[in-house]
């Protein structure tokens, strides 16, 4: 399999250098080079490649605003390239680590460095193809294994084939033959197999989301890590390229991602009003039309709600009007 990778940095001497270490490889395809995070955007949106190298001294920019290219990425990619930052200085690694990059190379290039880097991206990849073929029905329960301990189960690969569908083609694949001790410990393995698939990690580094689970919003903080439960959100409010969490206590959160992307990953109780705002409708208590504004939790809060989100605020009204007593 071949890997399109690109290049944005300042400096094309040291690009060119990089470029002779990761074709050694062999199986990654050099897809541009730009030194700007305009043009980086572009070139990106363009290849969808499957690694960056991110340059931290861009003719454009300076170190802060480089990695804004990260949370550019959000607004218009679901799954974002491997981001590998190069630099002249390690200080700029602890800046790299709270946007959550993949790796950091410090620059003159050492070309193991690279080679390690890329091998451990090619092993993750490899590993979640297999998963991805991986049909849990076909896994059988075979004789019992004398030690009943669960780490000694035998994984087999065997000669056997069965048709596997895709796009509507058949075709065959080997079939993954495990051996388990016990049809109880088969299933467990199995759950936790398929529950690491349906995991999904979403949003980003320094004070990012993490994961939703249930009612549950993780956000990271520099190795802090904040369990915000849905009903202490009152509203969300954009900052640039991140946001403020609001909450109920009087507190705020600020998370390194954009408000688009909450607003498509927040459940149905989360309704933008502005270009800047995104209410909980459980906190809302008052809303004056002639004013265009909206009160949240008891009053405490008024924030102005525009027309083109004017739908969302009548969606609300009649959510709670079809409580109202009915008069006899």
């Amino acid at each position: 399999m071949t890997y399109k990778y690109i290049i944005i940095d300042g400096n094309s001497q040291s690009s060119m250098s990089l470029q002779a270490h990761v074709s050694t490889l062999g199986d990654f395809h050099f897809s541009g080079y730009t030194n700007n995070t305009a043009e980086g955007l572009n070139l990106i949106l363009e290849e969808n490649p499957d690694v960056i190298f991110l340059g931290t001294n861009l003719a454009d920019s300076n170190t802060e605003s480089n990695f804004t290219l990260v949370n550019e990425l959000y607004k218009y990619m679901v799954v974002l390239p491997k981001i590998i930052i190069i630099s002249n200085t390690k200080e700029v690694a602890y800046e790299a680590m709270k946007y959550d990059v993949y790796d950091f190379i410090l620059k003159p290039f050492q070309k193991i460095d690279i080679i390690k880097t890329l091998l451990k991206f090619k092993k993750e990849k490899s590993f979640a193809s297999l998963l991805n073929q991986v049909n849990f029905s076909q896994i059988e329960v075979n004789q019992p294994i004398v030690n009943t301990n669960v780490t000694n189960a035998i994984p087999l690969v065997e000669e056997k084939k069965y048709d596997f569908s895709e796009n509507g083609v058949e075709k065959e694949i080997p079939k993954i033959d495990v051996q388990f001790n016990t049809e109880e410990i088969k299933n467990e393995l199995i759950d936790i197999v398929k529950q690491s698939l349906e995991f999904k990690p979403v949003i980003v580094q320094s004070e990012q989301v993490v994961e939703q689970k249930n009612n549950i919003l993780c956000v990271k903080s520099y190795g802090d890590y904040r369990f915000i439960e849905f009903d202490d959100i009152v509203y969300l409010k954009a900052d640039n390229n991140s946001t403020d969490i609001m909450m109920s206590s009087g507190d705020s959160i600020t998370a390194f991602k954009t408000l688009k992307y909450f607003e498509s990953s927040l459940p149905n109780d989360f309704v933008r009003i502005h270009n800047s705002h995104i209410i909980n409708i459980k906190y809302v208590s008052r809303i004056h039309l002639g004013n265009s504004d909206c009160y949240l939790n008891k009053g405490k809060v008024k924030l102005p709600f525009s027309k083109s989100y004017k739908d969302n605020i009548s969606t609300i009204i009649e959510l709670y009007a079809s409580n109202e007593p009915k008069d006899d």
